[in-house]
Parts: structure tokens; C-alpha cells; sequence
């Protein structure tokens, strides 16, 4: 799936607990081993499209999840030192595929089994985060276009931005893509600045914040054409 696709599976994503028993088809299941192993390819990830819920069964806290027949595990090696980021940002690239193609998912760090057989964890990997992947109780749209406000609570793009000057369209369309980037219990804690022509993001330390900020530069990253570089804080390297 393009840059472009995937930009439009931002606006159609939601967090999905309660699936149909039915398992993913085998062509689309196929299109997603075939991304993972193109996003491990370039990331150095571990990640693995397993289909199986045993990774589910002890969940006993918030978001209870139903039906769960085939999971993404977001894994890598442990001495990766930007392991976290990269789950989150090759994660959502994985997330957005699996949407485009009208399954549902959501983003797990901690109400999973940690220690399920069924997660394939080998010596000297981590699983970071995991997601369910199947059919929602209610359909993602095929035919859903850019929402005039966030499908859920989300922080005003003014509290996620500042600095000084004018601000280009370019840099206003990547933070409304921000706005609805997932992030753990919706802290939404990545901050940009803009300056001088120049647009940077940072983000508090710690492991499930490296995650949200891999997640949040992506979204951007979709909006706007550029990248950032790894870590924080990260200066945005435009292509415009």
C-alpha cells in the first residue's frame, strides 16, 4: 500500500475489541505477511502476523477484546536501542495497511499475555506492543473522507504546535493528521515547533512514549512529504 492509500486509512481507523468469529482471508492475510516482511526488511523489526488469540485469554483489565483469532506482534531485538519508536512507526504503517484492506485492529501495550506461546518471542527479542487484527462489529468505510473534527477526544492543534511566524498548509495538514494518531490512554504528549522555515517534534522519554512518538511521526509524515529522523527531539527533513 502507497504513502497515499495509507493516508487515506487514517481517517477510516478505529480501535476495535469486539470482532466477528471469522478469520482473516487467506489473500488478505497473505498481503499483510507480505508488508511485514517488506516493513522487517527495512526496520531490522521481528514482527509477525500470527493467527491465534491465545495472547488474549488472561486479559482481564481495560478494553476487553472478543473473538480475537489473528494477531500482529510488534517485536524486535532487545538491544535495538530504537526498539520502541519503531514498533510504533512501522507498527502504524502496519495498522493503516490493515485497515485499507477493511479489517479492524488496536494498538495493546500491557492487557495482553505477555507470555503466550502463541506470540513466537525468540532469544533476545522484546514484544513491545501487540494488536488484534479481524472483522469489527461494525465495518470500517471504504468510502470515508477526511472528518471535520477527530473521531474521539484529541488536544487542539494550537496546544500541539507553536512558534513563530506564519504557518505553511503543509505543516497545519500534517498536525490534523496528528490529531488522529492513536496514542496511549490519549496522552497525545509530542509537541512540534515551527521556525524559521524549520519544524521539529519532541517527546517525553520513556518507552510507551517512544512508541506514541514513532506512531505521531508517521501520521505527520503521511500529511507532509518528509521524514524525521529517529529520536527526540527530531528535526523534520522536508522533500518539499
Amino acid at each position: 500500500m502507497d504513502g497515499e492509500n495509507l493516508y487515506g486509512a487514517v481517517w477510516k481507523r478505529r480501535s476495535v475489541r469486539k470482532f466477528l468469529d471469522s478469520q482473516v482471508e487467506e489473500e488478505k492475510a497473505d498481503i499483510l505477511r507480505e508488508r511485514i516482511s517488506e516493513v522487517n526488511g527495512r526496520s531490522g523489526l521481528t514482527i509477525e502476523f500470527i493467527e491465534s488469540g491465545d495472547a488474549f485469554r488472561s486479559v482481564k483489565t481495560l478494553g476487553r477484546f472478543r473473538n480475537v483469532r489473528s494477531v500482529m506482534v510488534f517485536k524486535g531485538r532487545t538491544d535495538d536501542p530504537d526498539l520502541f519508536e519503531k514498533c510504533g512507526y512501522y507498527g502504524e504503517e502496519l495498522i493503516l495497511t490493515a485497515t485499507g484492506l477493511g479489517l479492524g485492529t488496536c494498538w495493546v501495550a500491557a492487557t495482553f499475555n505477555k507470555k503466550s506461546e502463541s506470540l513466537n518471542v525468540k532469544s533476545g527479542e522484546k514484544v513491545v506492543c501487540v494488536s488484534p487484527v479481524g472483522y469489527g462489529s461494525e465495518s470500517i468505510s471504504e468510502t470515508a473522507q477526511i472528518p471535520a473534527e477527530p473521531h474521539r477526544r484529541t488536544i487542539s492543534a494550537s496546544k500541539f504546535l507553536s512558534g513563530i511566524g506564519d504557518v505553511p498548509p503543509w505543516v497545519s495538514e500534517g498536525i490534523r493528521s496528528v490529531q488522529f494518531a492513536p496514542t496511549a490512554m490519549n496522552s497525545q504528549k509530542a509537541r512540534f515547533r515551527y521556525a524559521d522555515g524549520e519544524l521539529s517534534v519532541e517527546m517525553p522519554r520513556g518507552d510507551l512514549n517512544m512508541v506514541d512518538l514513532g506512531i505521531t511521526k508517521l501520521h505527520f509524515e503521511l500529511a507532509a512529504n518528509g521524514r524525521f529522523p529517529l529520536g527526540t527531539p527530531s528535526r523534520f527533513v522536508t522533500d518539499r
